[in-house]
């Protein structure tokens, strides 16, 4: 009995060992999970507002994460990860959004908006630094004659009794 013992122990220790290799494979090595890291990082989470999938605890942001492992441990490149949960959850889930389309008023409407601000300002400063009106001669003369003729006719009128 204790040779058997011995041998189912030696049998189970075996397997352990010979299953360990096997199952390391199955992990991912550190570069995958960086890659993994990255991605997350660059997906917003359905669930959570403002996270990350990187950052959030959410179950649907995990499961995310592991389908990222798995594809990439597949062979599947960051844009095709990418574009597999834009195509499941809507571009929503890209924390930048792409450079096309409609969405490229995302990235050249700030450096249109700011063009703008700097020509209103270069604006306002140029005229604020013309001369304004200048009050001449002939603009005067006609308020000089204004007051002449209220001076007169005050000097017409009979005194107030």
């Amino acid at each position: 009995m204790n040779r058997f013992r011995a041998s189912l122990l030696l049998a189970l220790l075996a397997a352990t060992v010979l299953a360990l290799p096997a199952h390391a494979d199955d992990e991912p090595d550190l570069a995958t999970r960086k890659r993994m890291w990255s991605i997350a990082e660059r997906l917003d989470c359905p669930v959570c507002q403002g996270q990350s999938v990187r950052e959030s605890n959410a179950q649907l942001a995990a499961q995310m994460r592991e389908i990222i492992l798995i594809k990439l441990q597949s062979g599947e490149s960051e844009t095709q990860i990418m574009d597999f949960f834009a195509d499941r959850y809507g571009l929503a889930v890209l924390r930048e959004p792409p450079r096309e389309g409609l969405a490229l008023g995302v990235w050249i409407g700030p450096v249109v908006i700011l063009g703008l601000g700097i020509l209103l300002l270069v604006w306002v400063f140029a005229r604020g630094r013309q001369p304004g009106v200048a009050a001449t001669d002939a603009n005067l003369e006609a308020y000089e004659r204004q007051v002449d003729d209220l001076r007169q006719a005050g000097r017409d009128s009979p005194p107030p009794a």
